[in-house]
């Protein structure tokens, strides 16, 4: 990572004795009144003989590489205009290539000046990239001196080396640091891992959940949900994608030892998943209320297609705090599939409409789809339409759907509502709260459902009570089917949400 060469350039002058600006044509003193230009001369000649000597007794070799071979091309430009261009080899390479040049000695030193970005999404390609150098440095550079300028001291720790000497330094406005190792002897074998405890564990859901998933027909399931408390992430896995979800720590919590451990995460996950660090997302979120989880974080508008059962479902896993599909609800909506074949099927703060693409999959006689969100209701219609389900059949209505439901006089045989827990979005007349207004709720659904139908009710409130004598009251009836809702993979939080099937008494 030598860039355009300046550590290296700068070392082979010293090394070779080269004054600084020895080839500079014209020096602001020389119109000086009492500028002594024989001296000058004098010094100046005495300048290019050390350099010369230096340069002709030097037996010792500089590497540089970088990946951008444009910035190489700058680099070797830059040496010969120094004049030490012939003590440089510099080449286009990876880190992942990187090698020793002198595997059989002497002992060198490696310098190195690694991004260390300021923006979330960089990281974990970061965080890999220091891994690897960091494994690199200790197989194939043993009895070597490094040398580390960054701005990460969270970074530096996943080289997994141990510093003799550091120093402080500011780069602008940044607080950097160099740290300098010495590289002990190779001592071959299976370097230690970061997060040793949550790599085991990850490990293990990993031989459990993949098999089960590939057996289940499904591509996005929880892999890690904080099973072990200072590791307190979700993990979730989309096709070949990953997200890693962390709660943002307490207060009391130091904010650099929660940022340390999030990295020995990711490094871990990288390692243990053995995949590309690029597909890895990492989200940091608080526990969200309303309409906060839907917020936008990023507008990079990327899609992948993913597998659940016989449905195809399109997620985003940068712009949104979600992702367009609530994993925890997945039998649910296999469920609502089986439970569809030719009945009209309703769909309320639908999201992005994956329930109903498993009801129209299982035969529903018509859908419709009801939410707020023009987002959501386009991302339900590219869902609907990546399942082949068009037509007058599969409606998407955009609505308030708490005055939606007031208003409305069809008839359906089988609805699905998934309320927020809490709402007073400007956008509604009311402000909405799941414990206190459910039963006002039904008493509009009631009036929506078919003889013989039947509600399916979620919701993600913890301690939701279901007030059943005024269901009793609308001549209605609820059966709790929040464990039968939970697959493997969601074992681990019984409490994630609530699920009840609602008939008549």
């Amino acid at each position: 990572m030598c860039g355009s060469g300046t550590l290296l350039i700068e070392a082979a002058m010293m090394a070779t004795d080269r004054a600084p600006g020895l080839h500079r044509g014209h020096w602001g003193f020389g119109g000086w009144a009492q500028h002594d230009d024989a001296i000058w001369k004098e010094v100046k000649a005495e300048a290019q003989t050390r350099a010369r000597q230096g340069l002709a007794a030097y037996e010792s070799r500089f590497y540089g590489s970088d990946v951008d071979a444009r910035v190489i091309e700058r680099a070797r430009r830059n040496a010969r205009r120094a004049g030490i261009g012939e003590l440089i080899d510099f080449d286009v390479k990876d880190v992942a290539q990187l090698n020793n040049p002198l595997p059989k000695g002497p002992y060198g030193t490696v310098i190195s000046n690694p991004p260390y970005g300021e923006r979330l999404e960089s990281e974990p390609a970061l965080i890999a990239l220091h891994s690897l150098l960091g494994r690199i440095m200790k197989s194939q550079f043993g009895g070597w001196n490094l040398s580390v300028f960054s701005a990460s001291p969270e970074l530096l720790s996943c080289l997994q080396l141990r510093a003799d000497k550091q120093f402080k330094a500011k780069n602008g406005p940044l607080d950097c640091v160099q740290k300098n190792y010495h590289l002990a002897e190779s001592e071959g074998g299976k370097p230690a891992m970061l997060a040793e405890d949550f790599a085991n564990r990850l490990r293990k859901n990993l031989k459990k959940f993949e098999k089960w998933a590939r057996q289940e027909g499904i591509e996005c399931y929880r892999l890690y949900d904080a099973d072990l408390p200072e590791y307190n992430v979700a993990i979730d896995r989309y096709a070949d994608w990953v997200v890693v979800q962390e709660y943002a720590p307490p207060k009391t919590v130091d904010a650099h030892k929660a940022r340390q451990r999030l990295f020995d995460i990711i490094a871990a996950t990288i390692a243990v998943l053995d995949m590309a660090p690029n597909k890895l997302v990492l989200k940091t979120r608080e526990r969200q209320k309303g309409k906060n989880q839907y917020q936008k974080m990023a507008e990079k508008g990327d899609f992948i297609e993913v597998q659940e059962y016989n449905a195809r479902l399109w997620v985003n896993l940068t712009d949104y705090l979600d992702t367009g599909l609530f994993l925890d609800h997945r039998i649910a909506r296999r469920m609502l599939g089986q439970m569809s074949k030719g009945k009209d099927f309703l769909n309320l703060f639908s999201y992005t409409g994956s329930a109903s693409v498993h009801a129209g999959l299982g035969g529903a006689r018509s859908t419709t789809t009801v939410d707020m969100s023009r987002t959501y209701l386009e991302w339900a219609e590219r869902n609907l339409r990546l399942n082949g389900l068009t037509g007058r059949a599969h409606r998407l209505m955009q609505a308030d759907v708490l005055g939606w439901l007031r208003e409305s006089t069809e008839q359906f045989d089988l609805i699905f509502i998934d309320p927020p827990t809490f709402s007073n979005s400007k956008r509604m007349e009311d402000a909405f709260d799941v414990q206190r207004d459910h039963i006002r709720l039904m008493t509009d659904l009631k009036r929506l459902l078919r003889k013989g139908g039947t509600i399916m009710f979620s919701n993600n409130k913890r301690g939701f009570r279901m007030d059943h004598d005024g269901l009793a009251a609308l001549g209605l009836k609820a059966q709790e089917i929040s464990q039968k809702t939970l697959s493997q993979d969601f074992a681990r939080n019984r409490q994630i949400h609530n699920c009840w099937l609602i008939t008549a008494a």
